[in-house]
C-alpha cells in the first residue's frame, strides 16, 4: 500500500498516529466505517463527499506496523493510506504566549473594543442575524459571555463536547468576535449579538475538512456565517503544502458558497529572522495568500507592529487567485487582560494574530448584520477600504489597522 510522507507538524502526533484512508468509489467510505477490524486503528470521523476516513493509531506503532494493520482497507475497498496533517495553533510559546499577573489596571478586550471603535459602529448594529464560526480548540460554555442563547451550533469529534475548551484559545476568539456582557460577561466583543458556532478541532485536515464542509451546507441553507481561523504553521522558512489536504478543497467550497473567511497572519516574523521594525522577510505561509479570503496583522494600541506579527506578501503571492497579504491589522495589548479558557487572564505580549483575526471577524459580521446583501468581496473590500493607515508598509499592515464605525458607515451608506 501506497503511503504519503508530507512535512508534518512537530506536534501532529501527541495522542495517537493519524492517517486518512482515501478511497477510489464514494460507496467504500461507508463499508469501511462499518468493516470490524480489530487492530487496523480507530476510526475517528469519514467524509463521503471527499471520500475518505481518519484513523488513529497507537503512537508507539512503526510505519510497517501500521501498514500492515490497515492493509485490510486496501484489500477489501482499494484504499491508500496518508497522513492526516496537522496545522498548529497560532501561539507561539516561546515568544510570546505566556500568562503575566492580572491586574484590573491592565489594558483589556474592552480597550481594544474602543481602539477599533466598535461602540460607534454599534449605533448602526452588533451583528444580530449572523452567526461566527470559530475553528479552534472549543469555547467555554462555563462563561457568561456565551450564554445558550448565542450557541447556534457546533462540530466536533463524536463523543467530544464542542463547548469545553481543551486549550483556552478558542474561548479567547470566541470572546474577541462575539462576546456578550448581556448575561453577567466581563467584556463584549466585536459584534455582540452575534450567533456563535464552536468547532472543536485539534487542527487535523480531516477535521478541518469536516467542518467546512459543515459550515458550507448550514451556508447553502440560508445560515449567514463568518468563519474565524487562529490556526497556520509555525515555521521560520516556507512550509510544504500539504500534498492529500481535503481541508483546501472543502474550503475553497465554503469560500465559494459565499462565506467570508478570515486567518491569522500568523506569528512567524521573528521566527524568519526579521527586525520588529522591518517589514522583511515573507512569512505569511500557505493558503493565506488567496484572495478570497483575509489574513490579518496585528500591532499594540501604540500602533507599533508586534514583532511576531508575520510579514507578507504571501508565500504564493504572484500566482492566481492571491494578492498582497496581510490584508489589515488589528490591535491586541501589552498585558492585555481577556477570556481565556473559565477565566480571564493576562498575556504579557499581546495575544497574536490570533487574537487580530476574530476582531475582523467581529467587523464583518456587523458589517453583514448591517447590510445582508453584502457578498464576501464587498466585505473585504469595504474593511481595507476603511482600515486606517497607521505609518508602516504594506508587508506589515496591510491597507492598515480596522475601523469598525467607518466601515459600518461605508456599508450602510
Amino acid at each position: 500500500m501506497a503511503m504519503a510522507t508530507p512535512e508534518m507538524a512537530p506536534e501532529a502526533q501527541p495522542e495517537g498516529q493519524r492517517f486518512k484512508l482515501r478511497f477510489p468509489q464514494t460507496e467504500a467510505v461507508a463499508a469501511a466505517m462499518a468493516l470490524e477490524a480489530p487492530g487496523a486503528g480507530r476510526k475517528l470521523l469519514s467524509n463521503t463527499r471527499r471520500r475518505f476516513v481518519a484513523l488513529e493509531f497507537p503512537p508507539d506503532l512503526d510505519s510497517g506496523q501500521i501498514l500492515e494493520r490497515s492493509e485490510i482497507y486496501q484489500r477489501e475497498f482499494g484504499a491508500m493510506l496518508v497522513p492526516d496533517f496537522q496545522y498548529d495553533l497560532e501561539p507561539n510559546e516561546i515568544d510570546f504566549e505566556f500568562f503575566t499577573e492580572s491586574i484590573e489596571t491592565d489594558a483589556s478586550l474592552d480597550d481594544v473594543v474602543d481602539a477599533v471603535r466598535a461602540p460607534q459602529a454599534w449605533e448602526k448594529t452588533r451583528g444580530a442575524n449572523v452567526t461566527i464560526a470559530v475553528v479552534d480548540t472549543g469555547v467555554s460554555g462555563a462563561r457568561p459571555e456565551f450564554p445558550h442563547s448565542k450557541r447556534k451550533g457546533s462540530w466536533q469529534i463524536e463523543g467530544d463536547t464542542p463547548w469545553t475548551d481543551w486549550e483556552g484559545h478558542g474561548s479567547m476568539c470566541a470572546c474577541i468576535a462575539a462576546g456578550t456582557r448581556d448575561s453577567g460577561g466581563s467584556f463584549d466583543g466585536i459584534a455582540p449579538d452575534a450567533g456563535l458556532i464552536a468547532c472543536k478541532t485539534r487542527f487535523y485536515d480531516s477535521e478541518l475538512a469536516n467542518i467546512y464542509d459543515y459550515l458550507a451546507d448550514l451556508k447553502a441553507e440560508g445560515v449567514k456565517i463568518v468563519a474565524s481561523n487562529s490556526f497556520g504553521m509555525k515555521r521560520g522558512t516556507p512550509p510544504d503544502p500539504d500534498p492529500d489536504s481535503d481541508f483546501l478543497p472543502a474550503l475553497d467550497r465554503a469560500i465559494s458558497e459565499g462565506i467570508p473567511v478570515i486567518f491569522s497572519a500568523g506569528n512567524n516574523h521573528q521566527r524568519a529572522g526579521g527586525h520588529p521594525d522591518e517589514c522583511e522577510p515573507n512569512s505569511v505561509w500557505l493558503y493565506k495568500s488567496h484572495a478570497d479570503l483575509m489574513a490579518v496583522a496585528t500591532c499594540d494600541l501604540q500602533n507599533r507592529m508586534w514583532f511576531y506579527s508575520s510579514r507578507g506578501p504571501g508565500q504564493f503571492f504572484g500566482q492566481p487567485n492571491t494578492n498582497r497579504k496581510p490584508d489589515v491589522t488589528a490591535p491586541t495589548p501589552r498585558n492585555g487582560r481577556v477570556v481565556y479558557g473559565d477565566d480571564v487572564r493576562s498575556l504579557a505580549n499581546g495575544w497574536g494574530t490570533s487574537g487580530a483575526c476574530p476582531q475582523v471577524a467581529g467587523l464583518a459580521a456587523l458589517l453583514l448584520s448591517a447590510q445582508p446583501a453584502l457578498t464576501a468581496d464587498d466585505i473585504f473590500n469595504i474593511i481595507r477600504d476603511t482600515a486606517v493607515d497607521i505609518g508602516h508598509g504594506e508587508h506589515c499592515q496591510g491597507h492598515g489597522r480596522i475601523d469598525c464605525e467607518k466601515a459600518v458607515l461605508q456599508a450602510v451608506s
